[in-house]
């Protein structure tokens, strides 16, 4: 029996937003966590369109895209929360 070891993962996850607004305010808010790589392990792409927000994560391992995928999670129910508490405080 022969093992197979992964060279690497590509991950896209599509999130649909109901606001073009907040879809550009949590774009504008991760952007800057896309372009930060602090080891050759994971690279993450951030675009828009309309109102999806598009993350791709290409990852050498499973550990790597594991702890992307969450961190980027994570970041994104934070900002829907401080939008929100934004939008609450401004009525």
């Amino acid at each position: 029996m022969s093992l197979q070891s992964i060279n690497s993962i590509s991950m896209t996850v599509k999130i649909q937003v109901t606001d073009n607004q907040i879809c550009n305010l949590l774009y504008d808010a991760l952007v800057l966590e896309s372009g930060y790589n602090p080891n050759d392990r994971a690279q993450a792409n951030l675009t828009v369109d309309n109102n999806l927000l598009i993350l791709e994560i290409n990852a050498k391992d499973v550990v790597s895209v594991r702890a992307s995928i969450n961190s980027f999670m994570k970041w994104i129910n934070l900002s829907l929360q401080i939008i929100s508490m934004t939008e609450n405080a401004d009525q």
